[in-house]
């Protein structure tokens, strides 16, 4: 299994793992197509098989791990391997005699399919999903084939984002609402959102901002991590306008990790459920008050 430290004898073969995607992603239901290539200088003994491991592992700290796994004191990262799909690419002969290849130059094409509720590949200061491949020569992982290997979520549907409202103190509404469906969050990208504010008291707005909030959860343990928080400029300062309406843009920061909410109903029990969601929160700090939070669902890809 994964993590094995024991090193191959192939000492006189060169070899080498390349992919075929042109994405350096990969969805769930997808396959991860490759070819293993080896270059043998004298001869080769393969008393059981070469073989190709795709291995996925949950690495928690020992803080996080200690409230959702009250009975373990210290953290094996081989007890976290979740997931190991092997693929043979060379086996030793049907009868079971090791097989022997001579010097030659060959290629071994391999598919590893994917199923549909693995979590993707994310890194948190809480836990991380990791996923990579690996080569095993006869029970023994060969050097420098640790390929590392990124899932992403299924891709984002395509809607018509609705608008959010909320009525606050002094008959304060705000609606705010947003242009597109998902961002990306491999860039920078900008955000473009619209604000509508009905002030009929004319009470002092001193500012609208907007905090965008990552929720992570693992396992049914959740927490809300503050990404940042943005004063919308584009609407003036101290303005007691009796209708404010704004077209403001906010810029994501780069490499969010993109939402995923796992399929409940589908998930096996030795697959964490990691769910990722983000919206921003808008509120309108007015003098002597405050309207409640508009809570607008940002989804983010990985496009």
């Amino acid at each position: 299994m994964g993590l094995n430290s024991t090193k191959s004898s192939l000492t006189n073969a060169e070899y080498s793992l390349t992919l075929s995607s042109p994405n350096d992603f990969y969805r769930s239901l997808s396959t991860i197509q490759g070819e293993f290539h080896l270059n043998v200088r004298k001869k080769l003994r393969i008393e059981k098989e070469i073989r190709v491991d795709l291995i996925g592992q949950l690495i928690e700290n020992k803080r996080y791990a200690s409230r959702s796994k009250k009975n373990s004191s210290q953290i094996n990262n081989n007890d976290n391997i979740f997931l190991t799909y092997s693929c043979q690419l060379i086996t030793s002969h049907e009868n079971g005699t090791a097989r022997t290849i001579k010097q030659q130059e060959v290629v071994y094409p391999f598919r590893i399919p994917l199923g549909s509720n693995l979590p993707p590949s994310c890194e948190f200061k809480e836990f991380s999903i990791s996923y990579y491949l690996e080569i095993y020569h006869d029970g023994r992982l060969l050097p420098n084939t640790h390929r590392q290997i990124t899932l992403a979520p299924p891709a984002p549907l395509i809607t018509v984002p609705l608008p959010c409202k909320v009525t606050g103190s002094n008959d304060v509404t705000m609606i705010c609402s947003l242009q597109k469906s998902f961002y990306s969050g491999r860039d920078c990208p900008i955000v473009p959102i619209t604000v509508s504010i009905t002030n009929p008291k004319q009470k002092q707005i001193k500012a609208v901002t907007a905090q965008l909030m990552q929720t992570v959860s693992l396992d049914g343990i959740k927490r809300e991590n503050e990404i940042f928080t943005a004063v919308l400029n584009e609407i003036a300062e101290n303005t007691k306008e009796n209708e404010v309406y704004a077209k403001c843009e906010i810029v994501l920061p780069a490499n969010l990790f993109p939402t995923y909410v796992p399929n409940q109903s589908g998930q096996p029990d030795n697959i964490p459920s990691v769910a990722i969601t983000y919206e921003f929160r808008m509120t309108a700090q007015m003098k002597g008050a405050t309207t409640p939070n508009i809570r607008l669902s940002v989804p983010i890809g990985i496009e």
